[in-house]
Order: C-alpha cells, then structure tokens, then sequence
C-alpha cells in the first residue's frame, strides 16, 4: 500500500476502536486495502469521516456514538416515521462517503449501489457540491436569473443530442419527480377538458389514465394513481382509491394489447387522457427496456385519440444509456418526441431537489396560468446543480454507462451459470439493472434476507420487481468495482445456500 493508503487503513482501524458491537462488518480489509491504492475517494471518506466523528462527540457525546450498531440505529431515528417497511431500513448509521464507498459510524465500508438511482455522480460529487454552494440568490421563476438562461442552454445541448436539434420548446422546474408527473398530468388535464367539454371530439366521455403493467411514477395523488407497482398498498388502505376505476394497464411492449386497449376505448366510449411509459422500469421491473415499436404504437394512438404521452425518466435519464432523453436512445434517434418527458434524480445528482419537465409545443400550449405553481420553482441553485451534472457528461461517461451496464448484466448471467437455480432472470439498460432471485430460499427483503445480508457485508443494494436485486452504480463505476459487487452477490448466495 502507499503511505496514503496505509494511513488511511489506520484512520479506519481508530473508527473500529472507538465503536460499539456491529452488525454490519462490512467489505474484507483486503478489498478495502486493495481499493485504497486505486481510488482516492476511499482514504478521502475515511479521512472525512474521522473528522466528523470527533464533531459528533462533542455534539451528542462519546456514549452515544459508542453504542451498539443495532441501538443507534434505532435511537436516531426513533422520533420519524418511517415510510419503509422496518426490514428495509439499512442496519448501519452511515458517518461519512465519497464516489461509491460508505463509511459508517462502526467503521464499514460498503460500495454504494443504491440511492434510487439519484448517486450518479457518487457520494460528495465536488464539482455539483462546489456549484450549488456558491451565494445563489434564493428566488423562484418569478425573478429573472442567468442561472434560467445557463440550465435552457445546457437542456437544449445534450436533448436530441444525436439528431441535431431540441424537440422540447419550454421546460418546467419543479421539486421532485412524483411533482413533475402531477404537473404533467394538470397538463393532461386541461387537454382533457378541451376533448371532453361541450363541442370537443369526445364529448361527455369518461376519462380514464393508462399505464404499463408494474409501472411506477411516483407517491402524490395522480402519479400514484398510475403507480401499478404500488396499487395493491394504495387499494387496501385508501378510501380514495377503494372504488376508483379510472387505470388502464397494458403489458409492457405488448403492441397487440396497446392497440386494443385504444380501440376498446372507443368502442366503450371514454377517452384516455394521458398514457405514461418509463423508458426503462425503475422499480416493478428494474432494467426492463422499451421497444422501438412499442413506443411507435404509443405516439401514433395517443395523437390519434388526442391524448398525451408521457416519458418518465426520472430514474432512467443518464442512467439508460448514457443520454438524458429517449429521444437520444439507441434506435430511437428518429422516434417522433413525446409530449412531455420529466427527468429529476441523476439530473440532481442526489444534492438538491430538483425535477425537470421538457414539453413539447402540443403540450406547451395547454399550460394555463393558475393550473399550478410552486414556491422553490427554478430556484437558481437547482438549476446550477443540475449545470453542473450535465457539464460533467462527456463522451467517455456516456460509453462508460453502456458499456459498463453490458459488462454487469453478462456477470450476473456468468454467475448465474455458476450457481444455477438462484437467479431466473436478469435484465438491464445501461447502469439499471437487477437480477431476479428464486423466492423460497433466497427472500430478497427481510432481516434475514439477501438485500439485508448483502448490505451488512459490504454492498449496498434496493430491492425491486417481485424479489430482485436492483444496482444503480454510480456512473464511473469500473470492471473492478462490478468485479466486487459480484463477488459479495456470490458469497450471499454461499450464505443462504
């Protein structure tokens, strides 16, 4: 090891002294060891969480932090509501991270792969950090700022990147993605009561919202309305939506079933007011790509009812491949726009709530002054958080993503091959990917389960889909790194073996 690296191992080994019992033992020493004279950003979250540590004796006193890992873990967050189930709810109190490594109060060091999608640019990305501390004046749209000015420029760069030229006319800021699809939908809305009202194409119909099958779009009201991964909770526990009937499910790239689904609407007389689609599935179906005729199908029937199509790329934009929109996809570069699309966690960086909602000139138009707003809307140190994300694309981050993303999936199914009978399906777009476990005996949530075991040793891990696996990397990760992530996958497998 170097010097720095030795010292920084010692820094760590101090950490360990100075805590109580852990549950999470975290990765081996010789992988800490070996990452440490590869990448800087270990030694620098260790060097940092040293620091913060002595800071946090002094606030809550060496009692405290000398606790067992399990008491702490609850003594901090006693006072919150939880909105996870309590087995989901990561078993260490994280101190301090940089790139992809968490360093905990107990002295672990996990490689991060979570974040919902929001650590693209990796724990403490100084550049994003550094942008967004500068003295911004704190104002909304309602005050002109050249910070309005520099985000439009940067969109309407990297948006149709491929094809020569930005397709989306104006842009929406809001807080977060589940707010950006409520907009989108109060859009879709005013569109709706143009088809629907006295004189309009479909007069009097009923209106329903369409969606693809284990779709998610967020928690608030109408997102979550269109949230099949998330229905059954909603349906069992909310008077709102006992009796509600207004959701059209199709299977995902099932363009026979789309086409029916449009031509049942009009058999039965109502409209649909908007169709919804992520470009690649985040939650229900981690990984899980749309088609170029699938989407084809969706742009031609929703413009030929007169309904809105929505691209969800919240958890996809970057992350799919490389590129903020689908308009830029592989394959998708003379797709026809959509309506709207929204972007919001690698476009944040995971720093400062931020959504984006790109609108096409259909969409634009239907906007009316008084159908919403919001207090923190283009706030100016937002939109250079997100300056600051979209500067640091490059063509090599892009390749990287792809590349990378290929590299993982095909050592989930090289491992699968190894240890056949555990992982029936693994699938994955750029750097969202997940692999499906078999549920008997290996249960991916629960405090004895793989997601729980995997991330005491070392690796931080989401679940998704019906009992998966989900990796959302940050994006520079490398073949070592993805080397690692395999080799803690294989021995939790060994575990429940």
């Amino acid at each position: 090891m170097t010097e720095r690296a030795a010292d920084a191992f010692a820094e760590l080994e101090s950490l360990r002294n100075l805590s109580g019992h852990r549950d999470t033992v975290g990765l081996p020493d010789e992988v800490i060891r070996q990452f440490l004279t590869s990448d800087s950003t270990l030694s620098t979250a260790i060097s940092e969480g040293i620091t913060r540590r002595e800071s946090l004796t002094d606030e809550f006193g060496e009692h405290m932090l000398s606790l067992p890992e399990s008491e702490l873990v609850e003594k901090l967050q006693f006072d919150f509501i939880n909105f996870y189930a309590p087995a989901t709810v990561n078993p260490y109190v994280a101190l301090a991270a940089r790139g992809p490594w968490i360093i905990t109060t107990h002295g672990a060091v996990l490689h991060d792969n979570g974040g919902y999608g929001m650590l693209g640019s990796g724990h403490g990305p100084s550049e994003v950090i550094s942008s967004m501390s500068e003295n911004w004046v704190m104002a909304n749209v309602m005050t002109p700022s050249y910070s309005h000015k520099r985000l439009a420029n940067r969109l309407q760069k990297e948006l149709g990147y491929t094809r020569g030229s930005c397709p989306f006319t104006r842009f929406i800021c809001m807080n977060s993605g589940s707010e950006s699809v409520t907009v989108s939908l109060r859009i879709a809305d005013v569109n709706a009561r143009k088809m629907t009202g006295p004189g309009g194409p479909h007069e009097g119909k009923e209106i329903k919202l369409m969606a693809v099958e284990k779709a998610f779009h967020g928690r608030t009201d109408r997102p979550a309305q269109i949230s099949h991964s998330c229905k059954p909770a909603y349906d069992q526990n909310l008077a709102t939506f006992r009796d509600r009937d207004n959701l059209i499910l199709v299977p995902a790239n099932d363009v026979q079933s789309l086409e029916s689904a449009f031509a049942k609407a009009e058999q039965d007389g109502y409209f649909i007011e908007l169709m919804a689609i992520e470009p690649v599935q985040g939650e229900g179906n981690p990984g899980s790509c749309v088609e170029r005729d699938f989407y084809d199908a969706a742009r031609r029937l929703t413009l030929e009812h007169g309904s809105m199509l929505l691209v969800d790329s919240i958890q996809a934009g970057i992350r799919g491949q490389g590129c903020l929109s689908i308009i830029d996809y592989e394959g998708f570069q003379d797709a026809e726009c959509p309506d709207l699309e929204t972007w919001s966690k690698a476009l944040n960086a995971g720093q400062y709530p931020l959504s984006v909602l790109g609108l096409n000139q259909r969409a634009s138009e239907n906007y009316v002054v008084g159908i919403y707003g919001n207090t923190m809307t283009t706030n100016p140190r937002a939109l250079e958080t997100a300056c600051a994300v979209l500067d640091k694309i490059t063509p090599e981050l892009r390749d990287n993503i792809r590349l990378r993303g290929i590299e993982f999936v095909e050592k989930l199914e090289l491992l699968a091959q190894e240890m056949p009978g555990i992982i029936t399906k693994v699938q994955g777009t750029g750097l969202l990917l997940s692999a499906e476990l078999e549920p008997n005996q290996f249960p991916v949530v629960g405090f004895d389960a793989v997601e729980t075991w995997c991330r005491k040793h070392g690796l931080g891990v989401i679940h998704g889909g019906s009992n998966a696996l989900r990796f959302t990397p940050h994006f520079g990760i490398t073949s070592a790194e993805i080397d690692l992530i395999i080799d803690v996958v294989r021995k939790a497998f060994v575990h429940f073996s």
